[in-house]
C-alpha cells in the first residue's frame, strides 16, 4: 500500500504509473520519428533541386543525369517534394491533435482528482465538526453514512458498532440503495466481509476478484459487488466498530486512494464516536454526583 507522502507525489506529478510511463515512451519515439521524416525530407528535396537546376541554367551546368532537359524529370521531383512535405505536415498535425486529446484527457482526470480530494477533506471536517456540536450517536451514524454516499458515490454504506460482551457487530447505520430492515442486524466477527476486517483488524480493498486472494478464508456472498472498502474503527488499540462501502456499478471501482480516504473516515469517526459517549456519560454522571456531594454535605 502506497503512503500518504506516496500518493500526494503522484497526485501533484502524474508520474511513476504505468500509463504515464507508455505515454512518455511513445512521445521519444513519435521524436525520432519525426526527425528521420524531417531528414528524408531534406533529401529528397536535395535531390529534387539536384535535378531542376541543370535545366534552369540551360546546359550551363554540366548534366549529372542523362535525362535531365526532359521536363518529366523536374515534374516528378517537385512533385515528390510536395507529397513528402505534405505528408510531414499531415502526420506532424495527427500528432499535435493526439497529444491534445491527451492533455485534455490528463486535464480531465487531474481535475476529477482535486474535486474527489476537496470533497473528501470537507467531509473530514464535518466529521471533526461533529464532535463540537452532535452529541446524540445516532445522528453521528446517519451523518458518516450519508457523508460516505456523497463522496465515493457508492451504491450502498453502512456503519456497524462492536459489542464486546457478546462479540458482535451490530449495523446501526446505513444509507444509499438499501432496506432499512437490516438495521440492528447483528453479525458475529469472524463472519463476513464486515466481520473478518474486525476480527483482523485490517483494511479490505475489493476491486477485482483477483483480490480476494490476499484475504484467506474470505469468501463472496454478494456477486453483484463490483467494488468494496471496509475499515475497521479502532480507537486507541480498542474496536470500536466497521465502516463499509460498496458500489455495483463498473463505472466506480474503488483503488487504494480511496481506501486511504476511507481510512481518515473511520478514525475521525471512532474519535467523534468516543468523545461523544464520554460527554453522554459526564452529563449522567453529573447529577448522580451532585447529589452524593449534597448528601455529603448533609451529613456533615
Amino acid at each position: 500500500m502506497k503512503t500518504r507522502r506516496d500518493i500526494d507525489t503522484t497526485f501533484e506529478t502524474g508520474a511513476g504509473s504505468p500509463q504515464a510511463a507508455a505515454r512518455g515512451r511513445g512521445l521519444y519515439r513519435s521524436i525520432w520519428r519525426n526527425w528521420c521524416m524531417l531528414a528524408g525530407v531534406l533529401l529528397v528535396s536535395t535531390i529534387g533541386l539536384a535535378a531542376a537546376i541543370p535545366p534552369l541554367l540551360g546546359e550551363r551546368v554540366a548534366s549529372p543525369w542523362p535525362w535531365i532537359k526532359t521536363d518529366f524529370v523536374l515534374l516528378v521531383g517537385l512533385s515528390l517534394i510536395v507529397i513528402a512535405f505534405v505528408g510531414y505536415l499531415t502526420q506532424q498535425q495527427r500528432r499535435v491533435i493526439a497529444i491534445h486529446r491527451e492533455l485534455t484527457i490528463l486535464r480531465e482526470e487531474s481535475d476529477k482528482r482535486i474535486r474527489q480530494h476537496t470533497a473528501r477533506l470537507f467531509a473530514l471536517s464535518n466529521i471533526s465538526h461533529m464532535i463540537s456540536v452532535e452529541t446524540n450517536l445516532q445522528n453521528i451514524f446517519d451523518r458518516i453514512t450519508r457523508m460516505c454516499i456523497e463522496t465515493f458515490n457508492c451504491y450502498r454504506a453502512s456503519l456497524m458498532c462492536y459489542d464486546a460482551d457478546t462479540n458482535d457487530l451490530t449495523v446501526r447505520s446505513v444509507g444509499g440503495h438499501s432496506d432499512t430492515s437490516i438495521l440492528n442486524l447483528r453479525q458475529r466477527v469472524g463472519e463476513g466481509i464486515a466481520g473478518y476486517a474486525a476480527q483482523r483488524r485490517e483494511p479490505i480493498l475489493l476491486s477485482d476478484p483477483a483480490d480476494y486472494a490476499r484475504y484467506p478464508g474470505l469468501q463472496l456472498k454478494d456477486p453483484s459487488l463490483t467494488s468494496a472498502m471496509v475499515v475497521p474503527i479502532i480507537v486507541r488499540d480498542e474496536l470500536v466498530g466497521v465502516l463499509n462501502v460498496s458500489s455495483r456499478s463498473r463505472d466506480v471501482v474503488y483503488d487504494e486512494n480511496d481506501l486511504l480516504a476511507l481510512q481518515g473516515f473511520a478514525s475521525s469517526a471512532g474519535a467523534c464516536i468516543r468523545h461523544t459517549e464520554h460527554v453522554n456519560w459526564m452529563r449522567r454522571m453529573v447529577p448522580q454526583l451532585s447529589g452524593e456531594d449534597a448528601g455529603c454535605a448533609r451529613g456533615r
